[in-house]
């Protein structure tokens, strides 16, 4: 588990259009997370993305300004968020995410939350005025134990997430459930007591997701495991997936595309 060092920074905007929506916004650049499997630091080329999260303080007024300017039709989709998770621990001290939902719902916008963190139940005061334009996610690869100690070192707990999302449940919030990337010995190992459980808290729709080993990765999930990995991703992948439709089905809960909406 790497330090992580905290930056304040303005940005000029803020904005980008997103094809796991319309558009996105990312209250932070850099994860606290420092999941094994996160693909987005080779991505964006940013070798401190684990380790420094800047948190963009101008946020609010800059999201003003370019909701207005730029004329997003009313009811456009805004994901939160595509590179970061929105309710890593800084959110409980900027409030940016906070923030950004309510001025979003507040201008008709819809919103669709993806996160591994409990702190979302913070804004359920917000979120429960909006629950027509709303749907809250959270990202499940297997329950507590070795791998989640290891590949989410610093991630909340799988079983605070599934409270969490009994509890935006039964306030009547549309969840849903990402599985994915489905890492072998894990998912494959657990998923069914953890559909159960995502069954149980009241979960409305789940999606599956397959790894992509971008250059580099297997070589940080490894480092994360302590030992050479050779792993058969695909292999689990249709293993899980095949059991999510059988349960999905019998279940009435949806199975859809990974980040699908409305």
């Amino acid at each position: 588990m790497n330090h992580v060092n905290f930056e304040e920074v303005r940005c000029s905007t803020c904005i980008s259009k997103s094809s796991l929506g319309d558009f996105t916004v990312n209250p932070y650049i850099g994860c606290q997370h420092q999941c094994a499997y996160c693909y987005v630091p080779f991505l964006t080329h940013n070798a401190d993305w684990e380790r420094k999260v800047k948190a963009k303080i101008n946020l609010k007024p800059i999201l003003a300004r370019e909701l207005l300017g730029r004329k997003i039709k009313t009811g456009s989709i805004f994901f939160l968020s595509s590179l970061t998770d929105p309710y890593q621990s800084i959110e409980g001290k900027y409030n940016l995410t906070r923030a950004t939902i309510s001025s979003l719902l507040s201008s008709g916008m819809r919103v669709v939350i993806q996160t591994k963190s409990p702190l979302v139940i913070r804004d359920l005061d917000i979120l429960s005025t909006h629950k027509e334009g709303v749907q809250v996610g959270f990202t499940v690869l297997g329950l507590d134990g070795k791998y989640k100690e290891s590949l989410e070192p610093s991630a909340p707990s799988v079983s605070s997430r599934i409270k969490a999302m009994k509890k935006l449940s039964d306030a009547g919030l549309h969840t849903f459930a990402f599985i994915g990337p489905v890492f072998p010995g894990w998912t494959d190992a657990d998923i069914g007591e953890l559909l159960t459980l995502l069954k149980e808290a009241g979960v409305r729709e789940v999606s599956v997701d397959r790894m992509r080993l971008r250059p580099g990765l297997q070589e940080k999930i490894a480092s994360a495991l302590g030992t050479p990995t050779d792993l058969d991703y695909d292999s689990a992948y249709i293993r899980v997936l095949k059991k999510v439709k059988e349960f999905t089905s019998k279940n009435s809960m949806a199975l859809t595309h990974p980040f699908s909406s409305w």
